[in-house]
């Protein structure tokens, strides 16, 4: 709607100006600081979020081992030079694969506690109110995320793991269940 306002107070400005009658300067000067406004909250919107407030909602889940449940690990895909990280999490033992965590506006954290839980707060823009939301409503910036942090609790006795890292105790698993085999065999 402010984008309407605008224009409209643009056209004013320049009919008030082109045909010169007495009594219509002060109508160009309203018409010039309306669009002036319009213009001043069009760039705060866009950049401050003028009109906007935060909403922050969080979730707590429990987790379950990333790998299998008698393995308690959290997995991990290292991005770059490895100082970030992609966690893969679980909330379910029945769920097939991994959950990659979000990376858009995402910041991930580890915390040691008893349980095994993931907390997950998130933090919108929305309107203040529905006059803002009648101004600034065709920008589409309502429910733009604005952060999101993930914290992972995990006790001492989980692991977190890289995907090679996993792979490679998952391969030297596999030996040493081979050499047990072997040696069961020969003891027989």
């Amino acid at each position: 709607m402010i984008l309407i306002i605008l224009i409209l107070a643009v056209i004013a400005f320049i009919y008030f100006n082109v045909i010169p009658k007495k009594g219509y300067m002060p109508l160009a000067i309203i018409s010039l600081l309306i669009a002036v406004l319009s213009i001043a909250g069009i760039v705060a919107h866009d950049y401050n979020h003028y009109g906007m407030k935060t909403q922050t909602i969080t979730v707590k889940k429990e987790l379950v081992s990333s790998a299998s449940p008698q393995l308690p690990v959290l997995l991990y895909q290292p991005l770059g030079n490895g100082t970030e990280k992609i966690y893969l999490y679980k909330t379910k033992n029945t769920d097939k694969k991994p959950t990659p965590i979000k990376t858009d506006k995402t910041h991930a954290s580890m915390k040691t506690a008893a349980k095994p839980s993931m907390t997950i707060k998130t933090e919108r823009y929305v309107f203040s109110n529905g006059w803002n939301q009648f101004l600034f409503g065709w920008f589409g910036h309502n429910n733009e995320l604005k952060h999101r942090e993930y914290t992972f609790n995990v006790p001492k006795n989980w692991k977190v793991l890289s995907i090679k890292q996993a792979k490679s105790l998952q391969k030297q698993m596999a030996k040493r269940a081979a050499m047990m085999k072997k040696m069961q065999q020969m003891k027989k």
